[in-house]
């Protein structure tokens, strides 16, 4: 269908529209109906998981809601974090791990499913708000400010057609604070145990009615702070790695006091091959140079205990440094009884600073000194000497040229216009405008430009006995590290030469010379406009069933993205990553549909029997025309049971980011497939071996490599839309006999195809040596080694729609209510059973199967319990979260080598909170306190909460927090 034929077809579905409710309202006009009736329309019920109105219409598909008391009970300052603790999402940002990636500190996406923020839809108040980095629409939910939601509703089935066609694994709908009176001022402070990390929030917020109470105006001010968390205020000088333990119980083992041997602080090197430790040689921080020391356990990888090694973990942030400000508003106002006006308004800035490590040279990028370099001492030259050297590469850990990092300032600006009220008899409708932008300027602190600073490590004497820099006597000199004369930003005056010869040799001035601060910033804009008509009596089914309910509606959004790179960046020539400058938009014109059925009513057995359907019709700019689909049954047997089942299609366009970010630089870290160690790993380990061997890696070679591979990866304009399947069935169980209590259960079941994805660098070399059918294929051509070392060089991965995902699961919620001791006692559970988690890294090789469940990142079990007890002006909570134990290495990895390391799994984790509260009487004060991981539970070993896996798990240890609520 061509795009003319299409948009007739989208005009004529908003014609059709248009006609029934002309046609209704002639009905309407002869049936005189009545104003007062048509006023009182105006407060219509908003059914969750469906954009149908009538309050007697339950939708089938599955949703979870956390209310603003579960919200407030937690002490939660920031949403993000909070959400994560859900069953349904994954950690995939946390305040912790957002700094893992450029760009993303102090975000947090939300992941349904463990099937990708990009496949989440974040809605606030059933409307889309802007996205927080450049090219991708993923929101973040950081920026809702937590005094100002109402509730929050998962919906994890079927939820594409009804709210958005990208929302394949489902939708988390903020819903805000719509009507407001009074005044509250909230104010809370909190402190941790461990490393005097603290929080701080203060709100106030104000609302009230004017005009005979036909309008309402509301605005909230609210302020959260964070300090950073470094490592060491945590854990200490805690340090671990693996080490290969040959005559041990398991191959490897985890042990601490640990670290790589091939590159510290000070500077490392060797005369021979990395692992020869009697040639390795270290230098002390007064610039002498001696043996290595080796006291305890090292092995061929380049790791070692109780040795001389670099300690990454001293420069790890545990927390970035985080502050948001929120402004929010909500207008209202009944121009007549039959219609309103509405406004939304919501701006955020934030600022995020985080630190990471320093740059440093290892592996292939280790610095090269030449024999006539100003700082070597008499003692190293007669060492080269006596090692027939004229230069030595030295592995260095730049503590002492300043931790590299980023601060970021974001402003996020959103806009709501709307109306909404009765068309006529039982049709109303529903218009709105929404605008929003997000501007993002981040600063790359002590970010090195690689050739000063090998012009500066360059030193020689000149003819007057004065160290300088080679390139200052001659510019048209190579530089050993480059191989090349330097870019002339590092060429002419003022280079500072320095020593790299121990650690604090660095001299600080020639730091400021090679170091700098680049800019990169950035712009999202969102528009979407569109309107919605309802009809929940649109037409007498047959047999007495009951009314039919319809909601149909158009739109169009519009989304673009621009990054402007610093052109130092851009250009590769600093340590960041060589990110080139990218900008896109696209639009789409949506119409849908949605319709609920009674089918029976009042028969025995079945009290209630509804169709729901729904569709959703839409084209791309980029990809064209898609549809989503969803039809669902609620069958009610009898008061106490009720069954709901749904079946869905879903899809997905790419985003701005994976079409026209363009292909930039990257460095991967990976584990050497064809190192000795690893054979035995392969799901077929003969024909890894096999593979290899046809590679030109002999049989027994290890890979010394301990540094990260250069290549590249981005963006793929060629992309198509993904495809996503759902089905859902469970039952809701109320019986009569037990007031109070309520259960869910519900089975899903999702699977997506033609899913975009770019292999990761171990995807990469692995599937190169794993592929059944030999060395010629797409992935060794992009997974280049080194003639004379094998080892990896170059990869390469961009963005396909190569891959294939499927998993599913039960998901069980509980609630129960009663008295207790002259209070009440409230009970709430949220459980999800992951029954599989499949990945398919490329769907045209169905016997080439991931199962990630159970391994790190994908409990199998995850649950969450709330419970309070009120009694007269007192509230206690106690919240517990609970996650299965998983595999530290993949299930294909431990059934081909279950010995392979030690530990091998990460425990479970039970993590549990108290609050209490007292309302004071007739004064409007209320006060709390409350403590978070109460029992100061630990991590795994070597799991800090930095990376995805890890941030399951509580980093932090106990901590406190007190505040107050005042209502005036």
């Amino acid at each position: 269908m061509n795009n003319t034929a299409y948009t007739r077809k989208l005009l004529a579905f908003a014609c059709l529209a248009a006609i029934a409710g002309q046609a209704a309202a002639q009905d309407a006009a002869n049936n005189q109906a009545a104003d007062a009736s048509n006023a009182a329309k105006l407060e219509t019920v908003t059914v969750t998981g469906t954009r149908i109105s009538n309050p007697n219409v339950i939708s089938p598909t599955p949703v979870s809601v956390l209310t603003a008391a579960d919200i407030k009970a937690t002490g939660a300052v920031n949403v993000g974090d909070l959400m994560t603790t859900m069953p349904q999402l994954s950690t995939s940002y946390t305040m912790g791990n957002s700094t893992q990636s450029i760009g993303t500190a102090g975000i947090a996406r939300q992941d349904l499913r463990n099937l990708g923020t990009n496949r989440t839809l974040v809605l606030v108040n059933g409307r889309r708000f802007v996205g927080a980095t450049a090219g991708n629409t993923a929101v973040d939910v950081n920026l809702i400010p937590a005094d100002w939601i109402e509730r929050v509703e998962i919906i994890t089935g079927g939820a594409s057609a009804v709210y958005g066609a990208d929302a394949v694994t489902g939708v988390v709908n903020f819903i805000l604070k719509k009507n407001y009176q009074g005044a509250n001022l909230h104010a809370q402070y909190g402190t941790s145990e461990h490393g005097g990390f603290d929080k701080k929030l203060i709100s106030l917020t104000g609302g009230l009615n004017f005009a005979d109470n036909r309008g309402n105006v509301a605005v909230s001010v609210e302020h959260s702070d964070q300090d950073s968390l470094e490592f060491s205020d945590r854990f200490g000088h805690e340090s671990y790695t693996t080490i290969k333990t040959p005559n041990g119980p398991t191959d490897a083992a985890l042990f601490g006091n640990a670290g790589s041997y091939t590159i510290t602080e000070g500077g490392t090197f060797s005369f021979g091959k990395a692992a020869d430790i009697n040639k390795r040689y270290v230098f002390d921080s007064n610039g002498s140079v001696r043996k290595q020391r080796f006291g305890g356990l090292y092995d061929d990888t380049g790791r070692c205990t109780d040795c001389d090694r670099v300690d990454l973990n001293q420069v790890s942030q545990l927390q970035p440094r985080y502050g948001r400000t929120s402004i929010s508003s909500v207008a209202s106002f009944d121009i007549t009884p039959e219609h309103r006006l509405y406004a939304e308004g919501t701006y955020s800035h934030v600022d995020v600073k985080k630190f990471g490590q320093p740059a440093f040279g290892s592996g292939a990028s280790a610095y090269k000194i030449t024999a006539d370099n100003a700082y070597i001492t008499p003692e190293l030259a007669a060492l080269m000497k006596a090692n027939g050297a004229n230069s030595i590469t030295v592995g260095r850990f730049d503590v002492d040229a300043g931790r590299r990092g980023e601060d970021t300032a974001r402003d996020t600006s959103r806009v709501v216009l709307g109306a909404n009220g009765v068309i006529t008899g039982d049709w109303q409708y529903d218009a709105s405008v929404t605008y929003g932008v997000t501007d993002e300027t981040r600063h790359n602190f002590n970010n090195r430009i690689k050739d000063r600073f090998f012009a500066s490590i360059d030193a020689v004497k000149d003819s007057k006995g004065n160290i300088v820099c080679r390139s200052s006597l001659n510019p048209k000199a190579i530089n050993a590290n480059t191989g090349k004369v330097l870019n002339p930003i590092a060429l002419g005056g003022g280079c500072v030469p320095t020593s790299i010869f121990g650690n604090g040799a660095i001299n600080p001035a020639a730091a400021q010379w090679f170091n700098t601060t680049t800019t990169t910033s950035s712009r999202l804009t969102q528009f979407v406009g569109g309107g919605s008509v309802t009809n929940n009596n649109l037409f007498d089914m047959p047999f007495e069933a009951g009314s039919a309910s319809m909601a149909a509606g158009v739109e169009f959004r519009r989304e673009s993205s621009r990054q402007v790179t610093d052109p130092l960046d851009a250009a590769g020539l600093t340590f960041l990553n060589a990110i080139p400058p990218s900008s896109g938009a696209y639009d789409v014109k949506e119409g849908y549909i949605e319709t609920a059925l009674p089918l029976i009513t009042g028969k025995p057995f079945v009290q209630n029997l509804t169709f729901d359907a729904a569709a959703r019709f839409s084209d791309y700019s980029t990809i064209g025309h898609t549809k989503a689909w969803r039809w669902g049954l609620d069958w009610s047997i009898v008061d106490d049971l009720r069954l709901r089942g749904t079946m869905s299609s879903a899809v997905r366009a790419p985003n701005i980011g994976e079409l026209y970010s363009g292909q930039r630089e990257n460095f991967f870290s990976v584990t050497d497939p064809c190192s000795a160690n690893q054979i035995k790993n392969g799901p077929n380990p003969s024909v890894r071996q096999a593979n290899c061997l046809a590679l030109g890696v002999p049989q027994g070679w290890t890979s010394t490599n301990g540094s990260t591979i250069r290549g590249v990866s981005g963006s793929n304009p060629n992309l198509q839309p993904e495809q996503g399947r759902t089905w859902t069935a469970g039952f809701v169980f109320t019986p009569s006999f037990l007031t109070g209590f309520g259960l869910t259960v519900d089975y899903w079941n999702i699977k997506l195809t033609n899913a975009v994805s770019a292999p990761t660098g171990q995807d990469v070399v692995n599937h190169c040596v794993d592929a059944t059918t030999g060395v010629n294929n797409v992935y060794c051509q992009n997974a280049t080694r080194d003639g004379s070392s094998n080892e990896l060089n170059y990869i390469r991965t961009i963005n396909q729609n190569i891959s294939s995902l499927s998993t599913s699961g039960i998901d069980i919620g509980a609630y129960y209510s009663h008295p207790l001791f002259g209070g009440k006692m409230n009970w709430a559970v949220d459980a999800t059973r992951v029954i599989g988690f499949t990945e398919h890294p490329f769907q045209d090789d169905p016997a080439n199967t991931v199962q990630d469940n159970g391994t790190l990142g994908f409990p199998e079990w995850k649950a969450v319990l709330r419970a309070t007890y009120s009694r007269e002006n007192w509230a206690f909570n106690w919240n517990a979260r609970y996650f299965s134990s998983m595999l530290r290495v993949s299930n294909e990895s431990y059934r081909s080598n279950p010995k392979q390391t030690m530990p091998i799994t990460a425990g479970s984790g039970f993590f549990n909170d108290v609050r209490a509260s007292y309302v004071f009487p007739n004064s409007g004060w209320q006060a709390y306190v409350g403590v978070t991981n109460v029992f100061d539970r630990d991590p795994p070993v070597n799991l800090f909460g930095t990376t995805f896996g890890s941030a399951l798990y509580d980093a932090i240890g106990r901590a406190y927090y007190a505040g107050f609520n005042y209502n005036f």
